[in-house]
């Protein structure tokens, strides 16, 4: 039934009940008349349920700028805007700015050029806590890293980008340059660090020091605590063993965004939650909580769609029932939480993988952020962009889901 014959059908109503009823009744059906069922922005909730729609989040205006959404959690753990629309939020790993020459090279052009040839809402941009904090050089980009990284927010949301700040490693080593700083420092230097000389200092590099993460990510949610377009991400892919530990200090990082920023999403890790689904500990308490996990094809070899031998992580077989993720999403959801993947895909997205990791997002209302950008272009270290095979894969999930 489309808008009219619904307005129509309601005013009907109105004639009939208002006599009756007398002018509360009156009130309440002149608002239902004027409620949005569906447009081409869409649609909104009904039933306390959310569904998906075209334009939800975030806005484009008549001059090319964009308006974005306070972006939060339905009661059904679904990520909605301010008009309870459903938001699928679907993008790539981009910018590199937490190892290596941090990403110095970027340009706004190659942003917009994967707005303008794949479907996406998000991007989830990696960034190191210890540069943060000492304000490194960044020689590749001309300027100190707190500038940068603002930089590069920005180019994001100038195309119309939800923006993740993913909190990654925190060596000390500083972004390369490949002329007078020639090691290119990797996520793992800190443990390489300590490896080669183990001592108090080195340790600060490991991953279970957050002692530059929680000024980093309080330094964060403070400058964007106004800006709805920020989410954060305040872990990626912890590993630390020790459970309740561990517990203390994710909580310690969703608190410390939490002070300075009460409105955001905050990303949490799946480490430990099937410990919480089964009742061994106790689950967040936090408002806004979106659960990641990491799900890989489990491949090795030359990738058709890039002609590299690579390597991806990943359990040959893998289904959503096989791999307990449908049993961490319907806990998510049953109890507040929204869901998403922030890393899938990789150097070959295989067919059959891909099918099923992209239709299960798409029904229990999923996130997808590809990982990474360069791993859907034929060549990544040419000036000519050209996608290729994942790419093709991707631009008809990402279409689907955002048009469904």
């Amino acid at each position: 039934m489309n808008n009219r014959r619904l307005t129509v059908l309601l005013g009907i109503v109105l004639i009939v009940l208002v006599g009756a009823a007398g002018t509360t009744t009156y009130y309440l059906l002149m608002l239902a008349t004027t409620l949005p069922f569906h447009n081409d922005r869409g649609t909104a909730t009904q039933g306390g349920q959310s569904t998906p729609g075209k334009g939800c989040g975030v806005k484009q205006n008549s001059d090319g700028t964009y308006t974005f959404s306070w972006l939060h959690v339905s009661a059904d753990g679904q990520i909605v805007d301010e008009k309870n629309c459903h938001v699928p939020l679907v993008g790539f790993n981009m910018g590199g700015l937490f190892i290596k020459d941090a990403g110095g090279k970027a340009t706004l052009s190659k942003i917009q050029w994967y707005k303008q040839n794949f479907p996406m809402n998000i991007a989830r941009v990696n960034f190191n806590s210890r540069w943060w904090d000492d304000d490194v050089y960044v020689p590749s980009a001309g300027m100190h890293y707190r500038t940068w990284l603002q930089k590069y927010v920005g180019w994001q949301k100038q195309v119309g980008n939800y923006v993740m700040l993913d909190k990654g490693p925190h060596f000390a080593e500083p972004p390369c340059d490949g002329n007078n700083i020639k090691i290119c420092p990797n996520q793992d230097q800190g443990m390489r660090d300590y490896k080669a000389n183990p001592n108090a200092e080195t340790a600060q590099g490991l991953e279970d020091y957050i002692g530059y993460d929680i000024p980093a990510l309080s330094d964060l949610a403070k400058l964007y605590a106004n800006d709805p377009a920020i989410l954060y991400d305040v872990w990626n892919e912890p590993t630390l063993k020790n459970l309740p530990i561990f517990y203390q200090d994710m909580n310690t990082l969703i608190n410390t965004v939490r002070r300075q920023n009460p409105a955001s999403l905050i990303i949490v890790y799946q480490r430990g939650y099937r410990e919480i689904v089964s009742g061994e500990y106790h689950d967040y308490t936090q408002p806004n909580l979106v659960i990641d996990t990491h799900i890989y094809p489990n491949f090795n070899g030359t990738s058709p769609a890039t002609g590299q031998s690579c390597h991806s992580p990943g359990k040959s077989g893998w289904t959503p029932q096989n791999s307990n993720l449908d049993t961490l999403v319907q806990f998510a959801h049953n109890h507040g939480h929204a869901f998403i993947i922030n890393e899938w895909g990789g150097c070959y997205d295989a067919p059959e993988y891909h099918q099923l990791i992209t239709s299960y997002a798409k029904t229990q209302g999923i996130g997808l952020v590809y990982f990474e950008a360069g791993n859907v272009l034929v060549n990544r270290n040419s000036n000519a962009l050209t996608v290729n095979d994942n790419g093709r894969l991707v631009q008809q999930a990402y279409a689907d889901i955002l048009q469904a």
